[in-house]
């Protein structure tokens, strides 16, 4: 059975033919069609209905966060290394560069009075048909969940991963540790695909 660090390496060699800046070893990739893959977003109905969306800082989430500040909705982004969260709330093009000059840095009260996250987006390195996630490595992506949850913030959100379709696996539940969040749904720019753990928790549109 392959680690967690092995199919890291694995995703970050074959992705690299369709890799765009920056190069993807060490980060979650950025890959020719992310664009496509986020657009996919606004076919989902928790999307449509959503007013917060959280999208991690990722390269291949620009397209993501420029759709949430198009479509009107509050964007909530950590920062880099989860050194604080940014609210953006006016329409600019969200890089991390603009989010951190033009966003506006909030607490936990005033994130309560933002309101709850209704549709919480990450990417990935690889990511299971079962829901299970690996990123690079650093464990911020569960972190930013956790402390989310802890909070109060974030109830019955959908879970979104996007993805290349070479990131997707069969299974790797063996190597899914207790902290780790489950997504509900991975959006590729072949296709949008309902993971085991939204038929779980009921959220998939498919019997």
């Amino acid at each position: 059975m392959r680690s967690k660090s092995e199919i890291r390496e694995e995703v970050w060699r074959k992705i690299e033919k369709f890799s765009k800046f920056p190069p993807p070893r060490g980060r979650i990739p950025n890959f020719v069609g992310a664009e496509k893959a986020c657009e996919k977003l606004r076919e989902l109905k928790e999307y449509r209905e959503a007013k917060v969306v959280f999208v991690a800082p990722d390269s291949p989430l620009l397209r993501a966060r420029q759709i949430v500040l198009e479509d009107g909705k509050i964007l909530v982004v950590p920062k880099p290394r989860f050194a604080g969260i940014i609210v953006v709330d006016k329409k600019i093009n969200p890089t991390i560069s603009n989010m951190m000059k033009f966003g506006r840095e909030v607490d936990i009260e005033e994130l309560k009075m933002i309101g709850k996250v209704d549709v919480f987006v990450q990417g990935c390195v690889a990511v299971d048909l079962n829901g299970n996630r690996i990123g690079k490595g650093t464990g911020y992506g569960d972190r930013e969940y956790h402390f989310l949850k802890e909070n109060g913030l974030i109830e019955n959100a959908l879970y979104a991963v996007v993805c290349h379709e070479i990131q997707i696996y069969e299974d790797f539940s063996h190597l899914a540790e207790e902290h780790d969040v489950k997504c509900d749904v991975i959006l590729t720019p072949e296709r949008i695909l309902w993971t085991k753990e939204a038929l779980r928790r009921g959220k998939s549109p498919r019997p």
